[in-house]
């Protein structure tokens, strides 16, 4: 990834882009990701420090680089989801697994793993692999 993000911070970007087609706000990020109001202030306040988050009027949204940082997370993810499953690994064992470290990808060495497994376009889910 191109800027370091914590585990957090991951799940904060992914659940933000799941919910794009509603205003989300401080106390939705908190539900979402099941933490306190206060721990949700400093984790958006970090990201919209970092240019990942933007935030208008109450309500919070990715920039376009943390959309950047989305896609490359997705791709990491669904890049090594299709690696696990074709190593035998069941498809949801393998999603929980590769959540704990996909933020954490280098996206060159995504992108030459992609390039040795075929270039697939969707993942054992059937999402493509490129969002």
């Amino acid at each position: 990834m191109e800027s370091v993000i914590t585990k957090k911070e991951r799940d904060c970007i992914i659940s933000l882009h799941d919910n794009f087609s509603l205003p989300v706000r401080l106390f939705n990020i908190a539900e979402m990701l099941n933490i306190k109001a206060p721990t949700a202030h400093e984790l958006v306040n970090r990201l919209i420090s970092k240019r990942i988050l933007q935030k208008n009027n109450g309500v919070i949204s990715l920039t376009n680089y943390g959309d950047r940082i989305y896609g490359d997370i997705m791709t990491a993810h669904r890049t090594m989801e299709i690696i696990f499953t074709e190593s035998g690994v069941n498809s949801d064992e393998a999603c929980s697994e590769i959540e704990k470290i996909d933020y954490l990808m280098d996206k060159k060495s995504i992108e030459k793993l992609l390039v040795n497994i075929g270039s697939p376009e969707k993942c054992p889910h059937g999402k493509p692999v490129k969002p």
